[in-house]
């Protein structure tokens, strides 16, 4: 398989990334790192981890989940931040503001690209709409206030990623733990996928949901492991890149083991594959790719046509970077502290 990278976004298991760590990057040439809490200690540290990657060949990416309120892997360096919902509830300035400080932390650390904002509609017995991650239960404020808020983001030269295709805000269970089902008819399926389509353009890459959505064609996968669904979302406005959610959730737990479902990921069109927390595992993720793809033609064609989407985002996502310079510590905490009186009643 003559692919530069391996189509797979991978997180590290603590705050450095000595030999060991590195040695299995080199080995399995990810696109791109996820950073979670357990990742950061510092500002400076993070930096520093960051650039034990450089030396890496092709040099990932980064990313890490900063949406606001209970999603914030950054909140050990800069306290919290308001969440999406009440953002909302103050208006586009708040929302703006959120923004903006998530884009400036991530611009300060090294961070390329930023898995937010969602844009689940907010429904009663969701359980998005319950943690306030959620910016409006209408399709047009949704799209309007995510993309002030993706706006924010690029402010600092970080890309947002819209998530979660085709929309998870009426599920009222957590996709870590199990697979839900979203039965809906195709006009109000439509309410749904309308502010994916409405940002597609302005944000280069989506998430793909782990649940099973009938109206989509395919009533038996997740939209994250469907090829119907997969190119309904690669086929946006667009084109955006198409990632998977996590892999390892509860969710995919009757798809087999870690490199089956990666596999099954790449076969249905997905152009990236997180897999978050199982590094001891991704030499063993990796050659079952890699062994598969050997075998079936048509899965080589996928891993390749992936790696080369994500090496393109990887470009765009360096040199985008490189226009704007990094705020200090200081001017992060103070856009941080903005974003809360925006949101403060």
């Amino acid at each position: 398989m003559s692919a530069e990278l391996l189509p797979l976004i991978v997180g590290l298991p603590g705050p450095s990334a000595g030999d060991t760590e590195v040695g299995v990057l080199t080995a399995i040439r990810p696109a791109g790192i996820i950073l979670f809490a357990r990742n950061i200690v510092s500002s400076e540290q993070v930096r520093g981890l960051i650039k034990a990657f450089e030396a890496l060949e092709p040099q990932p990416f980064i990313c890490v989940d900063l949406e606001g309120g209970s999603v914030n892997r950054l909140a050990g360096l800069w306290g919290n931040l308001p969440s999406p919902a009440r953002a909302a509830a103050q208006g586009r300035r708040a929302v703006r503001a959120l923004g903006v400080a998530a884009g400036a932390a991530c611009r300060c650390l090294g961070i390329h690209l930023n898995l937010a904002p969602v844009v689940d509609l907010e429904a009663p017995e969701g359980m998005l709409g319950r943690e306030g991650r959620c910016f409006s239960d209408d399709p047009e404020r949704a799209a309007t206030l995510a993309g002030v808020f993706a706006s924010g983001l690029g402010s600092w030269s970080v890309a947002g990623c819209l998530k979660h295709f085709p929309g998870l805000g009426p599920v009222p269970v957590d996709t870590h733990r199990q697979l839900p089902e979203l039965d809906l008819d195709a006009e109000t399926m439509d309410r749904h996928l309308s502010p994916f389509a409405t940002l597609s353009t302005a944000v280069p890459a989506i998430m793909m949901a782990h649940v099973v959505v009938p109206a989509l064609g395919d009533a038996e996968r997740p939209a994250s492991l469907s090829p119907t669904a997969v190119q309904k979302a690669s086929t946006l406005p667009g084109s955006p890149v198409v990632l998977s959610d996590d892999i390892e959730m509860g969710a995919l737990d009757r798809w087999g083991d870690l490199g089956d479902r990666a596999v099954a990921a790449l076969k249905a069109s997905n152009h990236g594959v997180i897999v978050s927390a199982s590094f001891d595992r991704l030499s063993e993720v990796a050659d079952v790719i890699r062994r598969e793809a050997e075998d079936d033609a048509s899965l080589r064609q996928r891993v390749e046509h992936a790696a080369s989407r994500l090496g393109t985002l990887r470009r765009d996502l360096y040199r985008t970077a490189a226009a704007v310079p990094a705020p200090d510590e200081e001017t992060v905490a103070q856009l941080w502290e903005q974003a809360r009186r925006e949101a403060t009643p």
